[in-house]
């Protein structure tokens, strides 16, 4: 009987203790040689901190990209040359067709996320090629282990971002709605650009 009890409790002590997740484990050290995979492609090609920023953004990866990443992205709006950049990038990913679906889904994310937090100028520019945002309504794509329309999501979310352009009154809204949480979450002791340059 003690014998038993003893072998219970080393069982329980193994049970306990803190054994290694061999799976998340596998998943970090496949994350981390993607990462170091896309930063030395980026040096190699010789990609700027801005286009390299615009490319992880609209990556393929299933995971979509942060708030600080979407935020440097529309405050580097306000820099004339990182605009183009930035606008260069965005219209590539929008090219993007089939099984790249989330390249250009995650695009039109980052261009609704800059319509409402970017510079003006970022706006205008849209504006002025909504035609190429509008080409993303005929996307199509259809998973063929799934048999699941992905493309769709594409098609969606064009809709809503051409109705927001073509709305003056509902994206000044939008603006206006994201000044005040800037406003909120960042004073300007901080640093940065102030939502006056936003304007």
């Amino acid at each position: 009987e003690k014998e038993f009890g003893m072998r219970k409790a080393v069982a329980a002590a193994i049970n306990d203790a803190e054994v290694p997740d061999v799976n998340g484990l596998a998943l970090k050290a496949m994350s981390l040689g993607k990462d170091l995979f896309r930063k030395g492609k980026n040096v190699v090609l010789n990609v700027s901190d801005m286009e390299s920023k615009v490319r992880d953004a609209t990556s393929g990866e299933k995971w979509g990209p942060s708030g600080t990443l979407l935020n440097e992205i529309s405050m580097a709006t306000t820099d004339p040359a990182h605009l183009e950049v930035v606008l260069q990038c965005l219209w590539e990913r929008l090219k993007e067709s089939g099984s790249s679906w989330r390249k250009c889904y995650k695009a039109l994310n980052v261009i609704d996320y800059c319509l409402k937090n970017g510079a003006r100028r970022f706006v205008d520019a849209v504006r002025d090629n909504v035609d190429r945002i509008e080409a993303c309504k005929r996307f199509q794509y259809i998973e063929p282990d799934t048999g699941r329309d992905q493309g769709l999501n594409v098609r969606e979310k064009c809709k809503a971002l051409v109705d927001l352009i073509e709305s003056p009154e509902r994206l000044a809204e939008e603006r206006e709605k994201a000044r005040k949480a800037r406003d909120r979450f960042h004073n300007s002791s901080s640093g940065g650009v102030s939502s006056d340059d936003l304007r």
